[in-house]
């Protein structure tokens, strides 16, 4: 690409039930998030490893998505346990585990129901 680098240094996401994605995150990510306002609204910062996560509030952006189109795969030391941390937090396993030679992986919602792919190598 011509020398030209790139790099994933935000994700943002809109919540609809805030109580339960920020206790998801914090709890099975390690997300650190930490509440802040702007004008009326309660955001949230934080980071999943090194990117940078910012939570909004749907109502505010008045996105109407039935369902995400973007998957993130989040890369864990242990499938099994934070699977079932994931359940626990109010996540919800989308599909069973898929087993490969070098890797495991499996599918998850979030409360608000975007999905989220661990994996394990």
């Amino acid at each position: 690409m011509n020398g030209i680098s790139f790099a994933i240094s935000q994700i943002t996401i809109a919540y609809n039930q805030e109580d339960e994605m920020v206790d998801f995150y914090n709890q099975l990510l390690n997300a650190e998030l930490s509440p802040f306002k702007v004008g009326d609204f309660r955001f949230y910062k934080g980071k999943i490893g090194e990117i940078g996560l910012l939570f909004c509030p749907n109502e505010m952006l008045g996105i109407k998505a039935e369902k995400n189109n973007i998957q993130f795969t989040v890369q864990v030391s242990n499938l099994e346990e934070i699977l079932s941390k994931a359940s626990q937090c109010g996540g919800k396993q989308i599909q069973g585990i898929n087993r490969e030679e070098s890797r495991s992986s499996v599918g998850i919602l979030d409360p608000d129901g975007n999905s989220i792919e661990l994996l394990e190598i």
